[in-house]
């Protein structure tokens, strides 16, 4: 038995030798990544937006109708890193929000709220997907390659303003600080982050009328909401909008996977026309499915919008007629006592 195990393990060597080979180099490769200087900013890598689109400084500083050029992989996600402080400005210049620190101890992570967000009747609450991007953004490749408004929540942000809504952006990709690397109490993960800003931010608001926003992983991290603030999702959301979610079950809770049947959409990656129901991935029991009018992922936000929006006015007037009826059902049982 002895022989038989050593000539397995023989054999097993001889077969992962290859990538045995690989390991130093790539410690080695990612060694030079952290040991690498970038800019810190984007002017420092010759780039600026124009018009929304990303553009290439001349020696001067002007812009020059020249785009993005791939220089290698570690260069790509540094550029990434300063387009998302870049995102973040624009939150607090062009979106009129407030970053607000949230967490349970020290370090902090961060939001972006619309000054009104506790008082508001009406809230909305945009949650992006999993990997690189931060609060403000949908795709860090179509900010990257086409423009602002296709990669980032910035209309959704200027349509809620003007039609009356508060606004809260979480940020559920910021789960450790700095260099270091820490872990930021309450933002552990993204399904803490949103706890947490949800238990702290949104449950202690007046909006009576809540509607959520959410791509690509934020709808695993929606389901997780549902699953922790039950009477929340019963009284006081209208609308779960999901953009190519990729959740695979719904809360677990029968009344709330109801409400969520009800008053769900899931905007999925097809070449249909856009809001043309799509077949149910998971049988009877899930979020109705539609087309977001693009077959790739990334684009799903964008090219259901328009149709997202329709959905918050739906959903707004909705919570407000039953707000009127709760109102008077009460005032009829004042009555009656």
């Amino acid at each position: 038995h002895f022989y038989k195990r050593f000539y397995c393990l023989v054999c097993c060597m001889f077969r992962l030798r290859p990538l045995l080979v690989l390991i130093p180099c790539m410690q080695g490769a990612k060694k030079a990544k952290m040991t690498q200087e970038f800019p810190k900013s984007l002017a420092g890598f010759g780039y600026g937006f124009c018009k929304g689109k990303l553009r290439k400084l001349d020696s001067e500083g002007q812009f020059t109708e020249e785009g993005f050029q791939f220089v290698d992989q570690a260069h790509y996600e540094a550029l990434g890193d300063v387009i998302g402080e870049e995102v973040y400005t624009l939150l607090e210049k062009q979106g009129k929000l407030d970053r607000v620190e949230v967490g349970l101890g020290k370090p902090k992570s961060f939001i972006f709220c619309s000054s009104e967000h506790m008082t508001s009747d009406k809230l909305v609450v945009m949650i992006h997907g999993s990997g690189v991007v931060r609060a403000g953004q949908w795709a860090r490749r179509l900010i990257i390659n086409e423009d602002l408004d296709k990669g980032t929540m910035l209309p959704f942000i200027a349509h809620a303003r003007e039609t009356g809504w508060g606004v809260v952006v979480m940020n559920t990709n910021m789960n450790t600080a700095g260099k270091t690397d820490e872990d930021i109490p309450g933002s552990e993960s993204p399904e803490d982050h949103a706890n947490t800003v949800w238990e702290n931010i949104v449950a202690k608001s007046k909006a009576k009328n809540i509607v959520i926003i959410a791509h690509s992983y934020g709808g695993v991290v929606t389901m997780e909401l549902a699953r922790s603030f039950k009477t929340d999702f019963l009284h006081r959301v209208s609308g779960v909008f999901l953009t190519d979610s990729v959740h695979y079950k719904l809360s677990g809770d029968k009344e709330v996977d109801k409400k969520l049947e009800k008053i769900g959409k899931n905007y999925v990656g097809s070449d249909l026309e856009v809001g043309t129901p799509v077949e149910k991935m998971f049988g009877s029991k899930d979020i109705p499915r539609f087309s977001a009018g693009h077959e790739k992922h990334e684009w799903t936000s964008w090219s259901a919008m328009e149709e997202i929006f329709k959905d918050m006015e739906k959903a707004g007037k909705e919570g407000d007629e039953k707000e009127d009826e709760d109102t008077k059902n009460k005032a009829e049982k004042k009555e009656e006592l």
